[in-house]
C-alpha cells in the first residue's frame, strides 16, 4: 500500500521536509528567497520585518535535475509539466495545490535581473544558500518591491559586513569584474538608505554603517579592464534583464 505524504501547512516546514528527503537520497537542496531570511534572520521572524512567505524557492544542482523531479513527485506536488520540459537543467516549478503554494527549484545558476552560479554556495549551510549570496539575490533585483527591502534591512541588521556575516570581500570581488552587477548593487544599496521609513527607528544607524561600509568596500577594490570598458557606455545600454512573467498555472 502507498504511504501517503501530508505536506505541510506552513511554508517553512514544507520546504525542510523537501530539503530533508533530498539529503536523505544524496541531493543537496538549500532554500533562498524570503523563507531563506526568515531561516536565518531572528529580525524576519517578529516586529516590523515579519512579512508573509506563502512561496518556496531552492537551488539544486542540474545534475540532480532528475532524481529532483522523483522527490517532488514522491511528496505529492503537482510538476508544471511543459514549462519543466522547456528548461529541463535549469529551472522547475512544482505546485502543492492542497496550500495552494508554489515551489521554483533553480539548477546551478540563480537568473533574474542578472545571473549568478550557486553551485558551490549550495556546500555551505544547512538548510539555506549563505547569507552572503542571499543577499546578492535581493541586491540584483532591478524592480524591487518593500519585501526585498525588509529582507535586505533583517540581513544587514542581523549580519555585520565581516569574512563571518555578509562577505563584502565576496562581494566587491565579483562586483569589480562586471559593470552591470556593479551598478545594480549600488543602486540597490543607495535605494535601501533612502528608504528610512521602512526600518525601525533603533535599527537605522546599524543598518546604513553596514551598508554604507559595503558600498565603500565595492568602490575601493579595483576594477577589471572589461568593467572598465563596459562603463564607457554606461547607462545609455541596459545592463540588466528583466524577467519575463511565467503566469501561474495553478491560480490561472
Amino acid at each position: 500500500m502507498d504511504i501517503v505524504v501530508v505536506i505541510p501547512a506552513a511554508a517553512l516546514e514544507a520546504a525542510t521536509q523537501v530539503i530533508d528527503l533530498a539529503e536523505s537520497r544524496g541531493v543537496r537542496l538549500r532554500l533562498l528567497g524570503g523563507l531563506a531570511f526568515k531561516k536565518l534572520c531572528p529580525s524576519a521572524n517578529q516586529g516590523p520585518y515579519l512579512r508573509e512567505n506563502k512561496d518556496v524557492d531552492l537551488m539544486g544542482k542540474r545534475q540532480d535535475s532528475r532524481e529532483i523531479m522523483k522527490i517532488m513527485e514522491t511528496l505529492g506536488y503537482k510538476p508544471r509539466e511543459v514549462f519543466n520540459k522547456l528548461n529541463m537543467g535549469q529551472r522547475l516549478i512544482y505546485y502543492d495545490l492542497a496550500n495552494r503554494r508554489r515551489v521554483d527549484l533553480f539548477l546551478d545558476e540563480f537568473v533574474m535581473s542578472h545571473r549568478f552560479n550557486f553551485k558551490e554556495s549550495l556546500l555551505a549551510g544547512t538548510y539555506t544558500l549563505p547569507i552572503t549570496q542571499l543577499v546578492m539575490t535581493k541586491l540584483q533585483v532591478v524592480e524591487k518591491s518593500d519585501k526585498e527591502f525588509l529582507d535586505l534591512i533583517c540581513a544587514f541588521k542581523d549580519y555585520d559586513v565581516t569574512e563571518e556575516g555578509i562577505r563584502g570581500d565576496e562581494i566587491s570581488k565579483l562586483s569589480s569584474r562586471d559593470w552591470g552587477i556593479y551598478t545594480t548593487f549600488r543602486k540597490s544599496l543607495e535605494a535601501l538608505l533612502a528608504r528610512p521609513e521602512l526600518m525601525h527607528p533603533e535599527d537605522r544607524d546599524l543598518v546604513n554603517t553596514r551598508v554604507r561600509r559595503l558600498l565603500a568596500m565595492m568602490e575601493a577594490e579595483p576594477k577589471s579592464f572589461s568593467w572598465k570598458m563596459r562603463a564607457r557606455v554606461g547607462e545609455r545600454a541596459r545592463w540588466y534583464e528583466l524577467p519575463e512573467t511565467d503566469g501561474d498555472a495553478m491560480l490561472g
